[in-house]
């Protein structure tokens, strides 16, 4: 845990929200971090180069539709590669996905390894990004929880999961340098079928030692288990309605059979008082009974499999109704301590003296227990100027490195998650603050980073509304008169501007 004894609070409130500066660098390269009750420890580095979610989410997203359309392997094996595990012929244990980091592997943090599993899971087998999302999580919990664990996997998985195993790369270790080359993530199959809710077995993932570990959180990992509660649910009602359909299908089948029947003994009646009757009449009977029997046969396993549907409701039925018991007994427990252990969260921002320049003085936005003062997560893959952080809605907006520090760019943060939102896709001026007026921003932007400077007005999403045709001094202020921006321009001298449009004014507009 860092020492955060030497804080500067600076007045800037929003309920129970502060925002702090620390006096002291900040150059650890690892964070422990509190990701779904297992403590990941996660490179925070900036990186030359910052890939988009929808980058990091394609690299699941294009193995999963290599695997959901029928290929057994896909990917690099010294990047990312998935191995599909199935065999008809084993049962009593599970078929597995085994989800691979070679040694070329670049990620480093456990939120953007989960964003990869939740592409792959939407491009395999077509879950809803909310439930690959969660599916993820438990994943890489219940890899750390049994990783190296041979014993385990052995005792619970079918041979042919079991063949690609390596003892010392089998799960996920919680240290992502140890990532890269020696981890194998294995990924529980239920019945493997794209858009169906079971494609992914859920009940390994909620092993009690994985429920136990997410029972050392805060909050008793109520939330995620809550989630889980409700997939399983909704697992069983899509096993419910396949049955109802499977039994439904075979009862059409075997009525469809007994007529077929009634007709073979008609006609082989009528022949048998038929004297013009031949052998290949005889064999025609033949030929029906034994296409009958093939029809009954296929009848029996559509009753089968309508019984394995109804058993599998009942299971994921009563998963769910004892783990919410096991919820509720636990909610009971939070409360009867006293409540949530965190009553309030700080927010704050800690200045990275390594990485400031002469241009913008560089830091990082931290979460800070109110309680107890306890470091709880910082915003690691985002350095921001520190002098224009500002609060808007449910949100933190501010300048922010882009890859380095001679590139600059706005960016948008959750408050609760310190997560980023949203990256602006024009290029600021390093010097510029940001002002912000109703529901628009003010930044100086600067023209691919040369001299020239101008006035740009964003939106809340970060996206350029207008921008001034008129240069204007890189260190220039704003103000805001009337339905007129008032700034200095590139001559120095007083520049009015519309507010909206950001055309220059006579100064007879006024």
């Amino acid at each position: 845990m860092r020492d955060i004894r030497s804080f500067l609070i600076i007045s800037l409130a929003l309920c129970v929200s502060t925002i702090i500066l620390a006096q002291e660098a900040v150059n650890d390269s690892e964070l422990l971090e509190h990701q779904g009750s297992v403590e990941f420890v996660n490179n925070t580095n900036m990186p030359a180069i910052i890939d988009s979610r929808a980058a990091i989410w394609g690299i699941g997203n294009s193995l999963g539709r290599s695997v959901g359309g029928g290929s057994a392997r896909a990917g690099q094996a010294g990047r990312y590669f998935v191995i599909h595990c199935v065999s008809p012929e084993e049962t009593g244990k599970f078929d597995a996905d085994i989800f691979g980091l070679g040694a070329g592997a670049g990620v480093d943090h456990i939120r953007n390894l989960r964003l990869i599993i939740q592409g792959y899971l939407e491009g395999a087998y077509r879950y809803s990004p909310d439930d690959a999302a969660l599916l993820a999580q438990y994943i890489t919990i219940y890899n750390a929880v049994f990783h190296k664990n041979a014993r385990y996997f052995n005792a619970n998985y079918n041979e042919i999961v079991t063949a690609h195993f390596e003892e010392e790369k089998i799960g996920l270790s919680v240290r992502y340098d140890e990532w890269p080359g020696q981890t194998l993530i294995v990924i529980p199959l239920g019945n493997a079928r794209p858009g169906s809710l079971s494609a992914i077995n859920t009940t390994p993932l909620t092993d009690p030692e994985v429920v136990e570990e997410q029972r050392k959180e805060e909050d008793m990992g109520v939330e995620t288990r809550q989630d889980m509660v409700d997939l399983k649910e909704r697992e069983a009602e899509e096993a419910e309605e396949r049955a109802q359909a499977q039994e439904q299908e075979a009862a059409r089948e075997r009525e469809a059979i007994e007529q077929e029947r009634e007709a073979i003994e008609q006609d082989r009646e009528r022949l048998a008082q038929d004297a013009e009757a031949s052998e290949e009449d005889e064999e025609e009977i033949a030929r029906r009974e034994e296409k009958l029997a093939q029809r009954e046969e296929a009848v029996s396993q559509m009753e089968e499999a309508a019984q394995q549907s109804q058993e599998f409701a009942e299971q994921k039925t009563a998963e769910a109704q004892q783990e919410r018991q096991e919820i509720a007994q636990d909610q009971q427990e939070v409360i009867n301590s006293g409540g949530e252990k965190i009553l309030a969260v700080t927010f704050g921002i800690v200045l990275d003296a390594a990485a400031s320049t002469a241009a913008a003085p560089l830091g990082k936005l931290v979460q800070i227990d109110a309680a107890t003062g306890a470091w709880i997560k910082d915003s690691e893959d985002v350095l921001l100027n520190i002098r224009t952080v500002n609060i808007v809605g449910d949100a933190i907006i501010a300048l922010s490195v882009q890859g380095d520090s001679a590139s600059y760019g706005l960016v948008k943060i959750a408050i609760d998650t310190l997560e980023t939102v949203e990256r602006g896709a024009d290029a600021i001026s390093a010097h510029s603050l940001l002002w912000v007026n109703g529901d628009d921003l003010y930044a100086i932007g600067a023209n691919g980073g040369g001299d020239g400077f101008y006035i740009a007005r964003f939106d809340a999403n970060l996206k350029l509304q207008a921008a001034s045709s008129v240069a204007v001094h890189p260190f220039a202020s704003v103000a805001f008169y009337q339905d007129s921006l008032l700034t200095e321009g590139a001559d120095g001298g007083a520049l009015f501007l519309n507010m909206q449009t950001l055309e220059e004014l006579p100064p007879t507009a006024q």
